[in-house]
């Protein structure tokens, strides 16, 4: 037979971050949501702070805690959403492993484990439902832009890959380097599992470059870029790229590179 419950030590229960955060809604902010409401918020702050501060028992040696940009955001990403607006999460990256000493040990070189480095922080950061940017990049390796550029063209030459940085997972920036990939694996008859394998794209993405590209293929010698635009419903600057991509494989295919 169990004894009866020792009211004494309810009070212990409360004795916490919990409650004080609870208090200072009530009392300091005089939040007028109600006692629910203020209990709910406070629980979605606890929870974040837990995935914040992660056990130290969970990250290896040379490991290093980071905030990695979501790569499912509320509202499509873009120069208009800002980084105040943009959905992180905190993530691990390995920043230098065992492997990566016993190379070092061996003779490798400080280049080549740079860019063993970038590969897997990049791919880390990827499985964790997240992407870096190239300034990310630069910051963890303490590397300049030029010279971080010429690291990923270099690897991702020599591996015949597209590491899926920001820019890429989330079409930022004037340029498309990796339209222009994905077109060419697609127009070289790589299925799209293929081509999304190799370029860290999603299906649906690798579609709707190669759905784009087909219509504005198919519509440049009839229409204006303007009126590309109105019948497709995409931007004239996304048009233009489109068939500045196409010039650029015709010509690339004609001269056999």
């Amino acid at each position: 037979m169990s004894s009866a419950p020792r009211v004494d030590y309810i009070p212990q229960l409360d004795r916490n971050l919990r409650t004080r955060l609870v208090n200072r809604f009530r009392e300091k902010y005089r939040f007028m949501g109600g006692d629910e409401i203020i209990q709910f918020i406070v629980d979605d702050i606890l929870d974040l702070v837990e995935q914040e501060y992660r056990s130290m028992d969970l990250m290896r040696k040379g490991q290093i805690l980071w905030d990695g940009v979501t790569i499912k955001q509320k509202r499509k990403p873009g120069r208009a959403l800002t980084m105040k607006e943009t959905r992180t999460k905190p993530i691990v990256l390995s920043l230098i492993t065992e492997e990566d000493i016993r190379k070092l040990k061996d003779g490798g070189s400080h280049r080549e484990i740079r860019m063993d480095v970038i590969e897997r922080i990049t791919m880390e950061a990827y499985e964790q439902g997240t992407t870096l940017s190239q300034p990310d990049i630069g910051l963890l390796l303490t590397t300049s832009p030029k010279t971080l550029y010429s690291y990923i063209k270099e690897l991702e030459g020599k591996k015949q890959i597209q590491l899926p940085t920001r820019g890429r997972i989330h079409d930022l920036g004037p340029g498309v380097t990796h339209k222009k990939g994905i077109m060419r694996l697609i127009l070289e008859k790589y299925s799209i599992l293929e081509v999304s394998r190799r370029t860290n794209h999603s299906t649906e993405a690798i579609e709707r470059y190669h759905r784009d590209y087909d219509r504005v293929d198919m519509l440049e010698p009839k229409l204006s870029i303007e009126e590309i635009a109105f019948v497709t419903g995409m931007s004239r600057r996304l048009v233009s790229e489109y068939i500045d991509l196409k010039r650029e494989l015709c010509s690339s295919q004609s001269s056999g590179g």
